[in-house]
Parts: structure tokens; sequence; C-alpha cells
């Protein structure tokens, strides 16, 4: 079998969220997959039919003799294909050791003052983010669709079910501000306590947790305590899978754990602030709730101060909260929801993702839907209903100008012009 080579340079969480394409890509190669040395471990367990190879992706003084060594070592592999999945200086680096031709959708410019090009995929997927509020585009598609015949989207992650492994709760994502306070979550897990009564909680995190773990359970009341476990920096890659697994019900913000409980089959209740919208980042599979909060003012960047004293953590600290989760865990038909608050189930379309809304009111529907259409289109994925018409005519042609450019929208998206 012919060999792949596919760099994934990025975290935790886009490691586990490259799976459909890694599962698209090795239906045909044998799969080369270079990550950064820290997630090597990981790697394997989470795609153990790839050769798994580090690199100083995230290192800084130093980095690059060590890499040195691993360009020696891809240099003088044969690769069908090389799948560039960032946008990164030091991935078009490791490009530019083979046939640009065999390059897909980042490649270095051979020019005197370097560069990258994005293949007409890539481009699309970045013009698709300067609009986020109305993005249909989930990262595992968007990853996906560098492969020219991705794997159906119901054949990525396992149906999420209860495993009767207790409760987790993930205490924070990489930025605070993705993530609830201890006292707004800690009335979350009392509610699911109470209506799910699971054996156990585990609390998963880094050792920069640790600190937020006990803050937790020192608000647990008795019972709470007595059957939580904190796991916060206590164990490898192979440990936090194995006390993953089987979990009934994982709450999260939008983290790496979040991505690996939806690859496990764990049920996700995710709770995404501005900064993170579920459209883009949320759990891929089916069997997953997710609460957006969505005021005016999303989405952000949470790196930069909030003008508005975080206003989007306002409905999960609001007292009624508490009563509207009791009905979304239950089953229950929900009541008429905030203003600035969305309810959100995962599942499919035939082009990927597809959240559909339970309650609350999404505004730009409309213009997501459309969106998703065309990009359907130029994709070829049959099946899709035609939400483009239901757009005014002006907008329907403002959208496609400025989308697919004259010329893109002729090529498939692995090709560039």
């Amino acid at each position: 079998m012919n060999r792949a080579l596919v760099l994934q340079a990025a975290r935790f969480g886009d490691l586990v969220q490259s799976k459909r394409l890694l599962l698209s890509v090795g239906r045909r190669f044998q799969i080369l997959l270079c990550v950064d040395k820290s997630l090597c471990e990981l790697a394997k367990i989470l795609y153990p039919d790839a050769e798994i190879i580090g690199a100083d992706f995230h290192a800084h003084d130093g980095a690059m003799p060590d890499n040195t060594e691993l360009f020696a070592r891809l240099a003088a592999l044969d690769f069908e294909r090389v799948y560039n999945l960032n946008f990164s200086s030091l991935t078009a680096a490791i490009c530019r050791l083979f046939e640009p031709s065999k390059i897909i959708s980042y490649r270095p410019a051979h020019t005197s003052d370097g560069g990258i090009i994005q293949s007409p995929w890539a481009r699309l997927a970045f013009r698709i983010s300067r609009d986020r509020a109305a993005s249909p585009l989930n990262l595992v598609d968007m990853w996906a669709y560098m492969d020219d015949d991705p794997v159906a989207p119901h054949d990525v992650n396992p149906v999420a079910r209860p495993g009767g492994g207790g409760m987790g709760i993930a205490l924070s994502g990489r930025e605070s501000r993705r993530s609830l306070p201890p006292n707004v979550l800690v009335e979350i897990a009392r509610i699911v306590f109470g209506l799910k009564k699971p054996p156990r909680i585990k609390l998963f995190g880094t050792n920069a947790e640790s600190r937020a773990a006990r803050r937790l359970i020192h608000l647990f009341d008795r019972q709470m305590a007595r059957s939580t476990i904190d796991l916060c920096g206590k164990t490898d890659w192979a440990q936090l899978v194995e006390e993953m697994q089987g979990l009934d019900l994982l709450i999260t913000p939008d983290t790496g754990l979040m991505h690996l409980a939806a690859h496990l089959g764990v049920p996700v209740l995710a709770f995404f602030l501005s900064s993170a919208l579920c459209h883009e980042t949320g759990p891929y599979g089916k069997g997953h709730l997710i609460w957006q909060s969505a005021p005016d003012c999303a989405p952000c960047l949470e790196k930069r101060a909030c003008p508005r004293n975080v206003a989007c953590l306002a409905p999960f600290a609001n007292e009624n909260f508490g009563r509207l989760l009791g009905l979304a865990i239950s089953g229950a038909k929900m009541q008429e929801m905030p203003d600035g608050l969305q309810l959100w189930a995962s599942g499919f379309d035939p082009f990927g993702a597809a959240p559909g809304l339970i309650a609350g009111k999404d505004r730009h529907a409309p213009k997501r839907q459309a969106l998703r259409s065309m990009l359907a289109n130029w994709q070829h994925v049959g099946g899709m209903p035609d939400a483009m018409e239901k757009l005014p005519p002006q907008v329907q042609a403002d959208l496609a100008g400025r989308l697919f450019p004259t010329g893109e929208w002729m090529l498939p998206g692995w090709r560039y012009c």
C-alpha cells in the first residue's frame, strides 16, 4: 500500500478532531502521522493503524536541531500524498522535502521570500471563518474535505451512550474565559448528580486545574464529595482514556477532553461561552447536548479583554438555569428560553456535523443554512436541501461573489490555482 504523510502540528483537541480525515486517508494509504512529541502516545491510542512520529512543533529554543533528524528521516521516505493540516511555517518547511504536486491544503510557495499557498478549500474555510456567527463548518469536516473522498460522518464516532462508569467533569479549557467558574459549575454538577445518581464523579484536568478541583470538592455536599475522585494531573494518556472510557456523561466546556469523550462514545453535556461555537468545534457524533451562550456580542476572542464583564456567562449563572438544565437532562419538553441562550443536540446531515436546535433562537440560521448548501454543492455532496433560495437574490449574489471567486469553484478542493 502506498504511503501518505499527515502533518498535524496542533494540540490535543485538534489531534482528535483529525479523525474523519485520517479514517478517509487510511482507506487508501498507509499513514505516517507526524504530531508534536507530547502527543505521540495519545496518537498511538487514537490511531493504532497509523505509524506515529514526533516533532518539536511547540518547542522554542533548541527545537530545530531535533527536527533536523526528523527532516532527514522523512526525506528518505516516499509518499504519494502529504496532507498539511496547519497554516504553519514549520510544517511548510517539512513540505519542502517533497514534490509540490503531492502537497494537500497548505503548500510552501517556491519564491525568494517564502510564504504558504492555500488550496481553494483552505481559502474557502478561512473566508467562512470571517463571519463566525453564521459559520456552518465543523473543524472535523474542514479537515476531512482536504481528502477527495471522506468517509461518511456517521462512521467517525460511535453513538454516545451511558456506560455505567459515573460522571466526569472537565475543569476548564485552555483559556479561562471558555470555562465555567466553580460556583456555577458546582450547581450544574449538583443538578446532574441528583438526576443521574452516578456511582462516582471523576474530575479531569492537568496540574494547573488541581486548585480548581479542590475548590469544587469543597463546594460539593458531603455525598458528592465522598463520590469524587480527583484525577487532575494524575494520569498519563493511556490512563486518561481508561478513566474516561465507559462514563455515563462528561460535563465540559469546549476542550480536548470533550472531543476525546466523543471519540469514545461518552455522552457530552457541553457549555459553550461566546468564544466557542458548537457549529465550529462542537462534539462530533450523536448523543451529545450543547448549551450555547449567544449574546449579541458573540462570538469573540477570549484573549481580548471583554468590555461587557463576560456577559456570555450570565445565562449559566442565572437562578432559573437549573430548571432548564433539569428539563433538558430528563428529556422533558423545553419551555421558552431566555434571550442569548440556545440548546443544541449533536447530529449529522450528508455533509457532516449539523447540530439541531432544541430550544432558543438562532438569528443566523438562514445564512448558516445557505452557506452549508453552498459548501455541500462545491464538494459535490448530494442529499442536501437548497437553502440558498430562502435568501434574497442580492444576498445570494453577495455570498457567492465573496466566497467563490471566479475559477476556484471549478477545481476540486485539494487543487491549487
